[in-house]
């Protein structure tokens, strides 16, 4: 079997001629090394300087994370045995408030039910006007701080 030769082109015949103002780009060729960065030593004494600051500054923020977490948890202990209370606090009261426990109290201390309930109306219902014109005069509501203040003592400022 006989192996055919294929010429390739040249170069200058498939590449386009570069523009002139585009100088400042280069091809780079697969494998080719890039650079390494030269630093001077006090850029990099500088730089592991700042580096121990940001992760000290870290760990400060950290703990004081960690330290208001703690204080929330606490303050949420403290509400959830608050809320607790309070709930134990509204059960005694519905208990003491039931009827069935009045009854008992009332039967204990002697009193018995009556054998029928008799309600109370007014058979001519005052009104407040009629009240103020047959003679007999209320006391004030209004006083003045200044006549009763030589009765209260030293107890008001």
């Amino acid at each position: 079997m006989a192996s055919a030769h294929i010429p390739r082109p040249r170069r200058s015949e498939t590449a386009p001629a570069l523009p002139t103002e585009r100088t400042h780009l280069k091809v780079i060729r697969p494998g080719a090394r890039r650079r390494p960065i030269r630093l001077t030593p006090r850029a990099g004494v500088t730089m592991v300087v700042l580096l121990f600051v940001a992760l000290f500054l870290v760990a400060v923020s950290h703990a004081l994370l960690i330290e208001g977490q703690v204080r929330l948890d606490e303050l949420d202990k403290d509400v959830a045995a608050e809320q607790s209370e309070y709930e134990d606090l509204r059960l005694e009261l519905a208990d003491l408030e039931s009827p069935a426990r009045i009854q008992a109290a009332a039967a204990d201390m002697g009193m018995v039910p009556p054998a029928a309930t008799t309600w109370l109306t007014p058979e001519d219902p005052v009104a407040p006007d009629d009240a103020a014109g047959d003679g007999t005069e209320e006391e004030s509501p209004d006083t003045s701080y200044t006549d009763v203040k030589p009765y209260l003592g030293s107890s008001t400022p």
